[in-house]
């Protein structure tokens, strides 16, 4: 997206461990030479996972001119319009943007009555049947460098999934720089199987099982699988009640 239709930017991965590391590597590389795009930096990182860890080394390791950096995680889906929409809600020093992105629920329930799951580009529709708005959600982020140091960054003693994004996004309500925080329509997170580790502490396990309990399908869709046994039955009363007459 960002290769074909924008190309005004560089792309950071910062990655844990080193399982798979190759296969990553190898992806940008064969990316890089297939675009004729250069614009790329791999970093690796040894010791536990901790996603503020990780975009705070990603953002510090930057070397040139203040930057205005979009903190993405890798279930999510944006357009170029997304990036321009980025850009114009920042400024340094005065504006940092929080989007409120579009959840996409599971696709296998969404879409359990169709013979077929459709192409990733037909479910990225925003209706309250395939999603949900993510108001809740603090992690993808516009801000320019500048504010991101002068603010302090994450927080690192937050180890893990969760809670670093919260804690940033308080800060910045406690400076002087406006927060924009607002819907968007080009950002999407793209549903995948949650799993919740049995080392989060508490609250961290507690915020992912809601979240996991949340992106799986509307109060209604799940009202229907809990009652799906009733449903049957009263369905198949009707088909005998129906032969009978």
């Amino acid at each position: 997206m960002c290769i074909q239709q924008d190309g005004r930017i560089h792309l950071t991965v910062v990655y844990f461990g080193k399982e798979e590391m190759n296969e990553v590597k190898g992806i940008l590389e064969n990316t890089s030479k297939a675009a004729n795009f250069r614009n790329f930096t791999f970093i690796q990182l040894n010791g536990e996972f901790s996603r503020g860890k990780g975009l705070d080394v990603g953002a510090r390791f930057w070397k040139g001119s203040n930057v205005l950096l979009f903190f993405c995680d890798v279930d999510i889906y944006f357009t170029s319009e997304f990036l321009n929409t980025c850009r114009l809600n920042t400024q340094p020093g005065k504006k940092v943007f929080y989007p409120v992105l579009f959840s996409q629920y599971n696709p296998g329930i969404i879409y359990g009555h169709h013979d077929a799951v459709p192409p990733l580009e037909q479910q990225l529709v925003i209706k309250k049947e395939t999603g949900f708005w993510r108001d809740f959600g603090f992690g993808m982020t516009c801000q320019y460098r500048s504010d991101f140091i002068n603010i302090g960054g994450f927080d690192l003693d937050i180890k893990g999934w969760g809670g670093e994004d919260v804690h940033l996004y308080r800060k910045y309500l406690h400076s002087n720089l406006i927060v924009v925080r607002t819907p968007v329509r080009g950002l999407f997170h793209l549903w995948h199987e949650k799993r919740c580790m049995d080392e989060l502490t508490p609250e961290q396990y507690k915020m992912c099982m809601q979240s996991k309990a949340m992106n799986e399908a509307s109060h209604g869709q799940l009202g229907m699988l809990v009652f799906r046994h009733e449903i049957e039955a009263h369905l198949r009363k009707q088909k005998t009640s129906s032969k009978k007459t």
